[in-house]
């Protein structure tokens, strides 16, 4: 009785178009999905307007001026630890903004030296509504705010939060110590929040591009690449041999 021949073990070339071809499929099923998103998300992001993102069409972030003939005060007399002092307008009324190396900005009254920081909400509505250049100008809610709100706001605090009452809920974060517009948010700004998120997959700070989920997707991605260029590689004698065998046999197919 005769012997069967034992198999044939593989090839070297044969495992490694195995092994290719396995690592591209699953990795592809694995990957594709966040490279579906971070495709449909850059369209996202391109196609908003980062003005409106912004809402510079309706904000107005432009320095109030000083009447020219505002002299500076003389009622300052503690000079101490002062690195910057500064006279603006502040809702329309003249004010000495005082910078100190601990970190601390107080406003006075220009002419009186009387300490008005952190700003009432009165003057923080004033501010509000004298930056805002949109078609709906009432205030629908104000709350002074001692700490971050969601991704939208990260401080410094104290602040005021002036909600517009337009239809894009437009929130106004004013500094109560200095009275300068800190942040200007929208439904817009926190609909492309969402998506900046899901793009650079930080669902939470929304501003770590260096996580080990990017990390780890990116590394993936590549992967795929090589290997889809291995596999890609291996094809190429298959082919080469396919056609010599059809000019050989005269068989054009």
């Amino acid at each position: 009785m005769a012997s069967v021949p034992a198999p044939r073990k593989p090839s070297r070339k044969l495992r490694l178009h195995v092994f290719g071809s396995k690592l591209h499929k699953w990795l592809a099923l694995f990957v594709g999905v966040q490279v579906l998103l971070w495709m449909g998300t850059g369209a996202i992001m391109s196609f908003l307007k980062i003005e409106q993102v912004r809402s510079e069409h309706v904000i107005s972030r432009e320095a109030e001026t000083l009447d020219p003939g505002f002299m500076a005060p003389q009622w300052l007399t503690d000079r101490r630890n002062i690195v910057a002092l500064t006279t603006k307008s502040v809702a329309g009324s003249p004010v000495v903004q005082i910078e100190r190396k601990d970190g601390s900005t107080v406003l006075h009254q220009a002419d009186t030296g009387t300490r008005i920081s952190p700003l009432p909400q009165t003057v923080a509505q004033t501010i509000a509504l004298r930056a805002w250049s949109g078609t709906e100008t009432s205030i629908a809610g104000a709350r002074l705010v001692q700490a971050p709100v969601g991704t939208e706001f990260r401080g410094p605090f104290p602040a005021w939060q002036m909600t517009f009452a337009d239809e894009d809920t437009t929130r106004l974060y004013i500094d109560a110590s200095s009275g300068a517009i800190l942040a200007a948010r929208s439904d817009t700004w926190r609909f492309f929040d969402f998506v900046w998120g899901l793009h650079i997959m930080d669902w939470t700070e929304r501003d770590r591009i260096n996580s080990w989920w990017l990390l780890l997707f990116g590394i993936g991605g590549t992967v795929i690449a090589l290997s889809g260029f291995v596999l890609l590689a291996n094809r190429f004698p298959k082919l080469r041999r396919r056609k010599v065998r059809r000019l050989s046999t005269g068989n054009p197919r």
